[in-house]
């Protein structure tokens, strides 16, 4: 039972800090693109977007997220996400000039118009599939409700249960106190 506890302490602590985490990542995330009026998050100089077509299957589907260093470090054949017409555009680099790029989606057959060297966001360093899969089943009324109330769940029960515990080990200790008070055992007393 002891160790019972200890995982359920562990796999709440971990579910709620992540649930922390993706809360403050979210309202983040809010403030930087409704309030702040920025159109990305910066994190560390790294941002994310999810895919919205499949210009650049098969190394990047629809629905993957993307995670771009912001910044100029990139060459040919590496993979950017630039701005063009107000909208963010990740594709592979296919020539560099002294002011503009080249680039095309491995999917399409012709390549992009060129992009000013200064509209590019940065060079995408991961790819995290079928993630706006995920997020969409996730955020689903239904689902999320479900989540959040398994973690509440969690967490009162296992913090019942050390309720519990702590209380039945102060039981025990004030009991040992109280045994060790009255036990006078080798103190001589002496008579008047």
């Amino acid at each position: 039972m002891k160790y019972i506890d200890k995982i359920g302490n562990v796999i709440t602590y971990i579910l709620i800090g992540l649930v922390s985490f993706v809360a403050v990542f979210m309202v983040y995330s809010y403030i930087c693109l409704n309030l702040l009026g920025k159109d990305y998050v910066s994190i560390l100089g790294y941002t994310y977007f999810e895919v919205a077509s499949g210009s650049m299957e098969p190394a990047i589907s629809k629905d993957d997220l993307v995670i771009v260093k912001i910044g100029s470090d990139y060459k040919e054949r590496d993979i950017v996400t630039f701005s063009l017409n107000n909208e963010f555009i990740t594709h592979r680099v296919v020539q560099i000039d002294s002011k503009t790029i080249t680039t095309k989606g491995d999917y399409n057959n012709s390549r992009d118009a060129k992009v000013r060297k200064d509209n590019v966001l940065g060079k995408v360093v991961m790819i995290v599939p079928k993630f706006g899969i995920w997020k969409r089943v996730l955020m689903t009324p239904k689902v999320f409700s479900l989540l959040f109330v398994t973690l509440v769940l969690f967490s009162f029960t296992f913090s019942y249960n050390n309720r519990s515990k702590r209380k039945r080990i102060k039981q025990k200790i004030l009991k040992k106190q109280k045994e060790d008070l009255f036990d006078l055992g080798d103190i001589p007393i002496k008579k008047k």
